[in-house]
């Protein structure tokens, strides 16, 4: 049904709106509730009620002022684990490293919390509404016509057609991707390929962890693993998996997953007294760009815009603080549309940036030299400090960590080199994931 069906069959008057905000998660709740501040009128469009199910449930230091500037940082801090900290642990290294949040350059703040993404994302969404935002659950965006000034949006909710206006549109509808799709913007990022598989336990040993609350890392052949205590006594576990591996997999979800956890003989030997109490679930990595995040009456943001990677730590931080740069631009574009254009470009610009040096990290994670520089840290020339501050989400601030960083990427490619036999095998093994596919979602019993 078309939006001026719909209108014909109301006769009514349409409801208007400054902003229509389409997703409810990290991304669309804080830019809902940041322009709401600004004044504006908002409508925020969710397809699933919430609370539900997410993946990604370790934030960020820097995640910790976005929450304070949004009123809800004693909420979080409510239902968090927290979070000094991250430890690496690798089959072929003896010691752990131990990258506490206080060594950054920047340590200020050097906390974060590790989160149920259920009560994390409904704490953002209800202080959405809280501010001021009319927010819609259980309601699917159908349709929108584009006009001069105003846009008209088609959506149903609880089985009834309905319509609106607004003067913008912010697509924050995740991997959905409502507008990227429908205007074919969106291009595959051949540089990145992995899907994670997961699920809670309960008794999982304090030993488990050098540091109460720290995420724990663990590098094995095929990818790498996760163990992320949580406020309720259960523990997150992972593993994120090269697409040839996965190809591998032969049997149930539940009896793949277990395979791969017993590759890890440090993990493995601290679930031997834990029981799962979840479903095993299964996220693909179907890592891809729109290129262009914005257009005449909209702007892309968060996973709408661009997606690296399902389960990095990352993933909240851009979410949330691309909200605020976009609040910031969506308000200023409303009292001077001649000025949008630059706005917005500035707008992708800084968000380039960010994601541009997440993704040089995230892309090389499983490589060999990479492996060696995190297990063998030290802090010459503050480099170990440059990679914890990376690590903590400060990829914006300017505290000398440019310089570092290039050194670090310099060592990098130099010991790519010097150990070439390695790197090249999984240079071409890297190159071999193009041609890969992997499920994109899947919970144990149901594929």
């Amino acid at each position: 049904m078309t939006i001026d069906m719909i209108g014909d069959m109301t006769g009514e008057t349409l409801k208007s709106y400054d902003i229509a905000v389409i997703g409810g998660g990290p991304a669309g709740a804080t830019v809902a509730a940041l322009l709401t501040g600004r004044g504006r009128s908002v409508v925020l469009f969710e397809k699933t009620p919430h609370p539900r199910f997410h993946i990604g449930e370790s934030l960020l230091p820097r995640n910790i002022p976005i929450l304070e500037r949004m009123g809800v940082l004693e909420q979080v801090r409510a239902i968090g684990m927290y979070k000094p900290g991250a430890e690496f642990i690798s089959e072929d290294h003896p010691n752990r490293q131990n990258f506490q949040f206080t060594e950054a350059l920047d340590p200020n703040p050097s906390y974060a919390y590790q989160v149920r993404r259920s009560q994390f994302d409904e704490i953002l969404l209800r202080n959405a509404a809280a501010r001021g935002a009319e927010v819609l659950e259980n309601c699917t965006v159908s349709d929108i016509a584009f006009g001069a000034g105003e846009h008209r949006i088609a959506y149903e909710r609880d089985g009834a057609q309905q319509a609106c206006r607004a003067r913008f549109v912010i697509d924050a509808s995740g991997r959905d991707g409502f507008l990227a799709g429908r205007l074919k913007l969106r291009s595959r990022n051949k540089a990145h390929n992995s899907a994670a598989m997961f699920g809670h336990f309960k008794d999982v040993p304090a030993r488990a962890w050098t540091t109460p609350g720290n995420i724990g890392i663990y590098l094995f052949d095929h990818g790498w693993m996760w163990m992320i205590p949580l406020a309720d006594g259960t523990t997150s576990v992972g593993a994120v998996c090269m697409p040839d591996y996965l190809k591998s997999r032969r049997g149930t979800l539940d009896e793949f997953f277990f395979e791969t956890l017993k590759m890890c003989t440090k993990l493995w030997s601290d679930l031997q007294s834990a029981t799962l109490v979840s479903p095993v679930r299964g996220a693909g990595n179907y890592s891809y760009t729109a290129g262009r995040a914005f257009g005449d009456g909209y702007l892309l943001l968060g996973d709408a815009y661009v997606f690296v990677d399902p389960v990095f730590s990352s993933g909240v931080f851009i979410a949330m603080s691309s909200a605020e740069l976009a609040a910031v631009a969506v308000d200023e574009a409303l009292k001077r549309p001649e000025r949008a254009e630059s706005l917005f470009r500035a707008y992708q610009r800084e968000v380039d940036k960010g994601i541009r040096r997440f993704s040089w990290l995230i892309y090389r994670f499983n490589a060999p030299a990479m492996r060696k520089l995190i297990m063998g840290s030290r802090n010459i020339f503050g480099l170990r400090s440059a990679v914890i501050s990376l690590v903590t989400g400060d990829v914006y601030s300017k505290n000398g960590g440019g310089w570092r960083h290039a050194l670090f990427r310099g060592l990098y490619h130099a010991l790519t080199i010097c150990d070439y036999g390695r790197n090249h095998g999984w240079a071409n093994r890297r190159r071999g994931f193009l041609a890969i596919s992997v499920a994109e979602d899947e919970v144990a019993g149901r594929s």
